[in-house]
């Protein structure tokens, strides 16, 4: 199991320019349980953890192409 402090934080413009997503497009969708929660590191800033922004990106390939590991489904 990792330790939080083991874990990979992104920022918002590496979020957005991973996931092509605008900043009201993603509150809204994490809003609705859509999107990954973002983490307060401190006062003045929130972060992602890099593997729930990978694996959401990754469930979203499979939804537009139907492809799971070079399997058709």
């Amino acid at each position: 199991m990792q330790h939080q402090n083991d874990l990979k934080f992104l920022r918002e413009p590496q979020v957005s320019a991973l996931t092509g997503l605008s900043k009201s497009t993603r509150w809204r969708l994490e809003k609705e349980g859509r999107f990954p929660k973002k983490r307060q590191l401190s006062a003045k800033s929130v972060g992602w953890l890099a593997p729930e922004i990978e694996e959401w990106i990754q469930t979203r390939a499979i939804v537009k192409t139907g492809v799971i590991n070079n399997d058709v489904r």
